[in-house]
């Protein structure tokens, strides 16, 4: 039998009832880093450096860096400085980090364009990786950070974009602007736009704009929103124009 490596004594294992988290059910094991054993020492320090450039550039996967020709586009050094202003070089690594696992890892780097579709580059796929996300609620792709005292609290979706749903949403709703057509049919949607595809959804127009959920034509708000009696069952609001509530009527 070969000897144990040297690494194997940096496993650390936190019990049950030691986590921090909520999840006290089961062991934690926390393993030592190991992509980084064969580089030097000033690429191993790089993510910790005390240049926060340098550290988020570090984040940028090797298989993309190498299809953008082994360097970093000047477009990107420049976003990167931009988003160091306003977030820290953490955040930043981690947006790239979860990005690139999340979509890209199993992508085409590279793209030619056609009459249906626009094409792209690795370039581009780097900005993408590092652009913030457009929502008013300061989120990361639908989640909330979670706040220095509260480390486990890292589950929470952003109640402004309602957990990215709303961004899926505007998207659709700008590419069909931009095309001056009918969404696409079905069986037109390619693999990416049938994951993301959301039907159009009307919403409630109540509590000044901010309610948001989803409503039945004629109506333009919820049953709560305009404070419906309540159904005999107590489960549900009824119109006050029938005697029960949808469940209670077909019963």
């Amino acid at each position: 039998m070969p000897l144990r490596p040297e690494y194997v004594s940096g496993i650390t294992h936190v019990e049950p009832g030691k986590r921090r988290d909520r999840r006290r059910k089961w062991v934690r094991t926390y393993f030592p880093r190991s992509w980084d054993r064969d580089q030097c020492d000033a690429c191993q320090t790089a993510a910790s450096a005390k240049d926060p450039l340098r550290a988020v550039l570090t984040a940028l996967p090797d298989k993309l860096v190498l299809a953008c020709g082994g360097g970093v586009p000047p477009a990107v050094v420049d976003l990167v400085r931009d988003e160091l202003q306003r977030h820290s070089a953490v955040r930043i690594a981690a947006r790239v980090e979860r990005r690139w696992w999340q979509s890209w890892a199993g992508r085409p780097l590279r793209r030619d364009g056609d009459a249906h579709r626009d094409g792209y580059g690795p370039d581009d796929v780097a900005v993408w990786l590092l652009t913030p996300t457009a929502c008013n609620g300061r989120c990361e792709d639908g989640w909330l950070l979670a706040p220095p005292e509260r480390p486990d609290r890292d589950d929470e979706p952003c109640p402004v974009c309602r957990g990215g749903w709303l961004l899926s949403a505007r998207r659709e709703e700008s590419d069909a602007d931009d095309d001056g057509a009918e969404p696409k049919p079905a069986a037109a949607r390619s693999l990416a736009d049938a994951v993301s595809y959301r039907p159009p959804v009307q919403e409630c127009a109540g509590r000044g704009g901010t309610c948001g959920r989803p409503v039945t034509s004629p109506h333009t708000q919820c049953p709560e929103c305009l404070d419906w009696p309540w159904c005999v069952c107590r489960r549900r609001r009824r119109n006050p124009a029938r005697a029960a509530c949808p469940a209670c009527s077909t019963g």
